[in-house]
């Protein structure tokens, strides 16, 4: 195996110089860094974690922990987030369960990114991870925990969408998707303080899936009475709702509007581009990758973050021209 002191001896420079252009320090002429790393990658030399590790007291890892990576939600998140600590110099391990947490910690990952589903699902995880040697925040929550978060404001989101379509002359608002409770909440109360019609009959129960949010409209009772709106849970909800209102022979949006929850840029690219709302990715990115190394270098930052949402108007919106529609 090649080592540091091997490379040292082919450049001709010291064994500390060749440490330092791999660690890429400005303190290395950028000539002689770049002949450094080009015999380094000609020997096929590796780094050692471990022994950076046991010099530094630091791997320049972070962990993710996902519980689901099916939702494009998530997949694009840790894509930016993946991006963001490269810039970064650092790296990042996907894991997608809470059980391979205990694995990151063993790997001696300088930092770990808990999503709030795998806080939720794995109870125990949070007082674990104050027993281990790491840095830990938790992404997403709706509520404080005793670790530092970064939360989504789900409520104003929701809100924003109602009021939207509202705005529009929707006085009939449907809600597809009761798999997040907060958001199920957000909606009632927006149409409370707005003063719009609450019916059940407008909550569509669905899986948060693209099968649930296309079955939720695809095969609601012919009796029930469709609103001239809706809202969907999350952007695979959403699309499935748009498939089965265009396979119903719905105009969209010039029979029925939508917006979805999940601001992701493939939205602009379904069969008819989708308003959506909700907060933006990079950006959620960039700031937990900030937060993060924060935590690990010990720099001060605020305990609790929240990430307000942003309305994206597309093609799913139009002035309301009836006033109920007619189910299938």
């Amino acid at each position: 195996m090649v080592t540091i002191k091997d490379i040292a001896g082919l450049a001709g420079v010291s064994y500390s110089t060749v440490s330092k252009a791999l660690n890429d320090s400005p303190l290395v002429k950028p000539e002689t860094k770049k002949r450094i790393l080009e015999i380094a990658k000609s020997q096929g030399y590796q780094r050692n974690l471990l022994a950076r590790h046991l010099v530094s007291g630091r791997t320049r890892l972070i962990g993710l922990v996902l519980d689901d990576v099916s939702n494009p939600t998530f997949s694009t998140l840790a894509k930016y987030l993946h991006r963001a600590l490269r810039e970064r110099d650092y790296r990042m391990i996907l894991a997608i369960s809470g059980d391979e947490a205990e694995l990151l910690n063993q790997l001696r990952v300088d930092g770990l990114i808990l999503w709030s589903d795998v806080v939720r699902t794995h109870p125990m995880l949070l007082d674990e991870v104050k027993t281990w040697n790491t840095n830990a925040l938790v992404l997403g929550a709706d509520e404080a925990l005793p670790l530092p978060s970064l939360q989504f404001d789900r409520r104003a989101g929701i809100s924003e969408a109602v009021q939207y379509l509202q705005s529009f002359g929707h006085q009939h608002i449907g809600f597809v998707g009761n798999s997040q409770e907060i958001k199920v909440r957000a909606f009632m109360e927006a149409l409370v303080r707005l003063g719009l019609e609450m019916s059940p009959d407008y909550l569509f129960s669905s899986e948060p899936t693209f099968e649930g949010g296309y079955r939720a409209l695809r095969y609601a009772r012919p009796d029930k009475l469709l609103p001239t709106a809706f809202v969907g849970l999350n952007n695979l909800v959403t699309k499935g709702a748009l498939r089965a209102l265009l396979e119903m022979g719905y105009g969209v949006p010039s029979d029925v509007s939508l917006v979805g929850y999940d601001n992701l840029p493939d939205m602009q690219f379904a069969e008819v581009p989708v308003t959506t709302v909700g907060p933006v990715l990079e950006e959620v990115a960039d700031v937990t990758a900030d937060a993060i190394i924060a935590l690990i270098e010990g720099r001060e930052r605020q305990p609790i973050e929240v990430f307000a949402p942003v309305l994206i108007p597309r093609a799913s919106v139009m002035e309301c021209k009836a006033v109920v529609n007619k189910g299938p």
